[in-house]
Parts: structure tokens; sequence; C-alpha cells
């Protein structure tokens, strides 16, 4: 009785720290710029991207992989492939620039990389920047094979799972759960690797795990929550007319960065009750 009363007092302590670290640290405040921050960089970002992509045609396939899986997984549905599409329209527009405005996309998407990592080394309480050498390696890695090592999995694990589909007779229901596994699987790496490997601190395998679990499972219960929300209070359509889809990604974008931070916070807490 009294290890049951310890365990939740602790438990207590741990939701109570992460929650009071929330508020405190003004999160609320941080999402809000990196959702600033990311819609001004997603365009030279996506820019990027594709310029490096247009060098090796074979990754095509690749490249729309990624599209696919964006506008599935971490767009609000409503208006997830006008965006997508919004995006990649002015990202291939963006090629034909000088070479000083392609500088300047170049910076701008380095902004975000650069607020990212100052953002996860402020949850992991580290006051160390790492050496320039070594977050030039960071940042091309996560620019360079991020979006080829995303598309090839994901193609490769839905090529597997259509593949098995009907071996054993399946009902069309549980194909599309089993895509949806797939996805949150895919989300679920992708933000452990974030956790594990951008904070300039030792984090364990482990708690970079719980961090993402709780990322891509609270980011797929919020887009639903989010598509709902958008069918039935059709409000910013009705003020914003065809430009609402601005405000609705910004939103989006904001609501994303508090859960990212939630998750952060989830695995940094994790670190110091270890």
């Amino acid at each position: 009785m009294a290890s049951s009363r310890r365990g939740n007092s602790r438990q207590r302590g741990f939701v109570g720290e992460i929650l009071h670290r929330f508020v405190e640290e003004r999160f609320f405040q941080i999402g809000a710029s990196l959702a600033y921050t990311t819609l001004l960089s997603l365009v030279p970002l996506v820019a990027l991207v594709v310029g490096i992509v247009s060098i090796f045609p074979f990754f095509h396939a690749v490249l729309a992989q990624v599209n696919r899986f964006l506008v599935q997984n971490l767009l609000p549905e409503k208006a997830g492939a006008v965006i997508a599409q919004y995006t990649l329209t002015f990202s291939q527009k963006a090629q034909d620039m000088t070479w000083l405005g392609l500088a300047f996309l170049a910076l701008t998407a380095l902004l975000l990389m650069v607020s990212v990592e100052k953002t996860f080394n402020h949850v992991w309480r580290v006051n160390a920047s790492r050496p320039i050498g070594e977050r030039i390696k960071l940042y091309c890695i996560m620019l360079l094979l991020g979006p080829l090592v995303l598309g090839g999995i994901f193609g490769a694990m839905s090529y597997g799972v259509t593949v098995s589909l009907g071996l054993f007779g399946e009902p069309p229901w549980l194909q599309h759960y089993l895509f949806k596994g797939v996805s949150l699987a895919l989300l679920w790496g992708f933000f452990a690797f974030l956790y594990y490997a951008v904070p300039n601190a030792r984090v364990r395998l482990g708690h970079a795990l719980a961090g993402g679990l709780f990322a891509a499972v609270g980011i797929s219960l919020m887009q639903r929550g989010f598509e709902i929300y958008l069918s039935n209070v059709p409000s910013y359509t009705l003020i914003y007319g065809a430009f609402a889809v601005v405000p609705i990604f910004l939103v989006w974008l904001y609501l994303c960065w508090l859960v990212l931070l939630l998750g952060g916070l989830i695995a940094a807490t994790l670190h110091r009750h270890r």
C-alpha cells in the first residue's frame, strides 16, 4: 500500500515537473516562435531538398513517397493537399533564382535548424553548443539524408504491407489500420531520432523512444481532432475564404510544435529521473 502511494507520488511528481517546466519556461511562446520560423523556412527547405533530389533522377520516386507521407500524416486533411501543392510549386520556382537568392533561401532554412537545435538544448538544459563542424555535419545529415531515408523506408514498408495484404483474407478495415500502423511507426522513429540526435547531450535510446511515441501518437490524434473541428466548425473558411489555408496551417504548425516540445520534455525528464 505504501509502495503504491510512493509510486503515485513519483508519477504525479514526474507529470507535475513536465507541466511546471512547460508553463514556467514559456514553451507556449517557444512553440509560437518555432511555428512562425517553420512557416518562413518551409519553402526554402523544400527547395533545397528538391534541388538535391533533382541531381539524382532515381530519387524522384522517393520524393513522391515523402510528399505522400507528409500529406497523410503531418498535415491537416482539409488543407494538406493544398499546402503541399503550393509549397512544391513555390520551391520549384525558387530554383530559377540567382545565386544570391539561393544563398538567402539556404540561410532561411539554416535558421530553422539552428532554432530547433537551440530549443532542444534548452529542453535538455544544455548550455554548451556543439562545435561548428559537428553542427554542420548534423545539419547536412538532416537536410540531405533525412528525406531520402524517410522516403526509402516508407516505400519499403508500404511495399511490404501491400504485398502481404490479402494473403490471409484480411477485411478492408484491418488493411486500413495496417497502413496506419506503418505510418505511426515511421513517425515514432523519426521523432525519436530527433530527440536522440539533436540535443547536445547523451540521450538514452529508451527515453528518446518514449518521447517519440508520445509525439507520434499525439500528432496522429490531433490530426483526427483537427479534421473533425474543421468539418464541423468551418469558421476559418467563412472568414478567410480562399486564404483560409494560411491560418489553418499556422495553427497546425503551432499545435505540432507544442506536442513535439512536450515529447522532448518527457524524454528529458526521464533522463533526469533515471
